[in-house]
């Protein structure tokens, strides 16, 4: 192997031993895409060592939430019996499917500190509301046999189920590329994100691993830059006031710095993160 201190590196696999190919004692794990779907432009001198998705579970956390949606619809198309206070049986129900929606979607919104989760569930929720006695939307249906969908409660199970198949769409256009000069991560069918981070920028690598994560070992890597790329900001604050006529407060706050970033910026719930990382860090040390 020829090496320069600033140059490029080609590197010889020395040999293959249980399916895991060895460079001067270094583990270079396989491909994890097929050769059809890898397709990084790779610049002259350059080698592509391993190609990765997100784990199948890597997003459960979206999965679960779409899949909530359907089974609360699937429960209203059941016809349960309800009654909250004095409140009419129809009523009652009424109340407790918009409950249902719109509390959990308050909840995640304020947990992923996203709003648009707000809206991605209440849509769904005022359609299903909506649509069913419409004339437009009654003769949709008739004229292609899809009954079914005339029900709200159907309507919210419909969209729970192409929840599920959208983060399932989402998690296979994620694409990671480790190569002997970089790391390219990105994401997207119709528009891409990419993000191309060399190994002399990387100062430090954090791998996070949730408890289904230490079942399934799948984890997220997070590559950190001296610039901060890789890291958010957590803010806690805390006050108090008195005062009769008139106001008198104090107050303080505290900002913590937490590796977290967009999954097109990361690995996101790669397969045997600790091996990924171990890959990682050998690259790096070879660009010593």
């Amino acid at each position: 192997m020829r090496s320069s201190r600033r140059g490029l590196r080609s590197y010889r696999v020395a040999e293959l031993r249980d399916g895991f190919e060895l460079l001067r004692g270094r583990v270079i794990y396989p491909i994890g895409l097929k050769a059809r779907r890898v397709s990084p432009k790779l610049q002259k001198g350059e080698e592509l060592i391993r190609a990765l998705r997100p784990h199948p579970l890597a997003f459960y956390r979206l999965y679960g939430i779409w899949v909530y949606l359907a089974l609360v619809g699937v429960y209203f198309a059941s016809g349960p019996r309800i009654e909250v206070l004095e409140m009419s049986p129809e009523t009652s129900v009424r109340v407790l499917w918009w409950l249902s929606i719109l509390v959990p979607a308050v909840l995640i919104a304020l947990f992923r500190i996203n709003w648009m989760w707000l809206f991605a569930l209440a849509i769904p929720g005022l359609l299903a509301f909506y649509l069913p006695g419409q004339p437009e939307y009654t003769a949709f249906l008739e004229a292609r046999g899809l009954f079914w969908l005339s029900d709200q409660s159907h309507i919210l199970t419909a969209f729970g189920v192409l929840g599920v198949l959208g983060t399932e769409e989402h998690r296979r256009s994620h694409r990671y590329y480790i190569t002997n000069w970089r790391l390219i991560m990105e994401s997207g069918h119709l528009g891409v994100h990419r993000r191309t981070l060399l190994y002399r920028n990387i100062n430090d690598l954090v791998v996070e691993q949730s408890f289904a994560g230490k079942i399934f070992n799948f984890g997220t890597i997070i590559p950190i830059t001296a610039s901060g790329l890789g890291l958010g900001d957590d803010f806690s604050m805390a006050g108090a006031a008195v005062g009769t006529r008139g106001m008198i407060g104090v107050g303080g706050g505290k900002t913590v710095s937490t590796p977290r970033g967009r999954s097109h910026h990361l690995l996101e719930g790669v397969g045997r993160p600790e091996q990924v990382h171990d890959l990682i860090i050998s690259m790096m040390h070879a660009q010593i």
